[in-house]
């Protein structure tokens, strides 16, 4: 993530966040999951983009805990999240900006190249564009998504047909329409402050938001890219956050351990802030 303007006209505050999402699947339509080897990477020095690269001091090492969470799906893509009841909300709006890149938002059926839903995402409920290519994977906008792996290989449980066009590449390309969102969410970029209590110190309106999931046998990658402005109350200063969250499958491991159980569960949506709620206990262990 980028922060334009931030003390002077010309900065660029530059902060670079990485982990590792470790899943297991849970049932059929469920994955229990964790992070680990949590970090804040200092930019490259020779980054002109980043003013802040050669004195960069990292402020958070730990900005997810390694507590584990469930992601629960439908056939449109992500339902809810379970979490431990106590989390802190900033933690688990960062969890939800990351494990939302698995969101597809559509049934993956769809024959249509083109059309138009409605999704659920940190952003709130909005009109989202949606373009779909099938079958070739050589591309010049595919050529830096991935490497290939040699340690697994994605199947696709669906009709044969369905399945023979996504053998060799099935490629999504979302466009949000942030004025078209009858529920809009306030925009969460990795502060650990709760911008949702309304203190009013400062106002943020995102412009643009697209994301991009490639799946083929040899690999899977999903990103999304946002842009906005970010402005103090008394308008004396306007920054400009440019965000860029990135997923990729790098290995399938053998499973060492059981599964571990989430203590005092609740779910919630993917919307950014959004309150928690009560599990009903016939359908904790479900």
């Amino acid at each position: 993530m980028s922060l334009a303007n931030i003390v002077h006209e010309n900065d660029n505050f530059c902060s670079i966040i990485a982990t590792e999402l470790k899943c297991r699947p849970k049932g059929y339509d469920t994955l229990n999951c964790h992070f680990q080897n949590s970090r804040i990477k200092r930019p490259d020095p020779k980054d002109s983009r980043c003013s802040n690269a050669k004195d960069f001091v990292p402020t958070r090492y730990k900005f997810v805990g390694e507590e584990p969470f469930e992601i629960r799906f439908n056939p449109r893509g992500i339902e809810n999240l379970v979490v431990y009841r106590s989390i802190p909300r900033w933690r688990l709006d960062m969890i939800k900006v990351i494990v939302s890149q698995l969101n597809i938002g559509f049934e993956v059926q769809e024959h249509r190249n083109r059309f138009i839903i409605m999704e659920n995402s940190t952003m709130g409920h909005c009109e989202v564009d949606v373009k779909i290519s099938r079958g070739d994977p050589d591309s010049e906008e595919d050529a830096d998504s991935a490497e290939k792996n040699d340690n697994f290989e994605i199947g696709f449980l669906s009709s044969d047909e369905f399945a023979h066009l996504m053998a060799e590449r099935f490629r999504v390309k979302k466009t949000r329409q942030l004025k078209k969102c009858p529920q809009k969410t306030i925009y969460f970029f990795g502060n650990h402050e709760d911008y949702s209590r309304g203190d009013g110190e400062f106002y943020m309106d995102m412009t643009t938001s697209a994301s991009l999931i490639m799946i083929s046998k040899e690999k899977f990658v999903s990103y999304t890219i946002s842009e906005g402005v970010m402005k103090t109350a008394n308008k004396s200063r306007i920054m400009r956050p440019h965000q860029n969250i990135s997923l990729k499958l790098k290995r399938i491991d053998l499973a060492q351990s059981l599964i571990p159980e989430i203590q005092n569960p609740a779910s919630t949506s993917l919307f950014a802030f959004s309150n928690l709620k009560t599990i009903p206990k016939d359908i904790k262990n479900s």
